[in-house]
């Protein structure tokens, strides 16, 4: 397909839990090569656990501040061949293309706020044999192929009201004095587990440097755990909490496994007090 003349080619952000294993994530890129050819495609991650919507919002909206405008694919769609819409927002200079799953809300949010949206269930992008079970192929890389070469959203789908979109509505901490109620968001491969406290919220509250915490609602918890800056500031197989590479307070253990070593996963709730 020829650029449209005067369109600018924009980069894509590719965000999925495909793994690496299948031929998934490598057929949307030669779906994106073929409609869009020279345009870079920047793999953010195609690691994310199979369905785990949360952990995918997570890291489109960690990444979104420091891009330039971009197209931002996202695929993590437990409900692909259902009733869900497929969707393209306009979002500040970014444009995002994903499952309408709350996938692509806190991103949206991070870079100002969805301007427009679209419905592309029914885009006229979409390839002409379309299989229910991988509309990554079929629908969203067509799309978000079409934005990178600058098609407008108009032309690739049907307007609809952005205040019907589905939001992700995460868990919100509470802080009072000496104590600070929050919940467990997200785990890394290191076993490092985001909290959500932000850093905000880390200033508003009791949390120092050095400062040592106690937190009670895990099974394996108990022991005082300094707050810290960096891994480095407590010794091999130490506990501590920190601001991660977003802000937000994170609980890990240096060279070592918190999630596994604490017992804690996503949605688990902890009470932390000034030991």
């Amino acid at each position: 397909m020829a650029e449209p003349a005067g369109a600018r080619p924009t980069s894509i952000v590719f965000l999925t839990d495909f793994g690496y294993e299948d031929e998934f994530t490598g057929v949307c890129r030669t779906v994106i090569d073929r409609i869009a050819p020279g345009v870079k495609v920047t793999d953010l991650t195609h690691g994310i656990e199979p369905g785990d919507i949360s952990r995918g919002a997570l890291a489109l909206a960690a990444a979104i501040p420091y891009s330039a405008p971009a197209v931002w694919l996202a695929v993590v769609d437990p409900g692909v061949g259902t009733d869900r819409r497929a969707v393209a927002l306009r979002a500040g200079p970014h444009h995002l293309v994903g499952p309408d799953n709350g996938l692509l809300w806190l991103a949206a949010e991070a870079a100002g706020g969805v301007d427009l949206a679209f419905d592309i269930s029914d885009s006229p992008a979409r390839l002409e044999q379309t299989r229910r079970t991988f509309h990554g192929r079929d629908i969203f890389s067509p799309v978000a192929a079409r934005l990178a070469i600058g098609e407008e959203p108009e032309s690739l789908g049907v307007e609809i009201d952005a205040g019907d979109l589905v939001r992700l509505e995460l868990p919100v901490a509470r802080i009072e004095e000496g104590l600070i109620e929050a919940t467990v968001l997200a785990r890394d491969r290191y076993g490092n587990l985001a909290l959500n406290v932000g850093s905000d919220l880390i200033e508003e509250s009791f949390l120092r440097p050095g400062r040592k915490v106690r937190i009670d609602g895990g099974p394996r918890l108990g022991d005082a755990i300094v707050f810290a800056e960096a891994f480095g500031e407590v010794a091999e197989g130490e506990a501590l909490l920190y601001p991660d590479s977003s802000g937000s307070l994170s609980l890990a253990i240096n060279h070592g496994d918190a999630a596994a070593a604490f017992g804690l996963g996503f949605d688990d709730r902890l009470r932390l007090t000034p030991a």
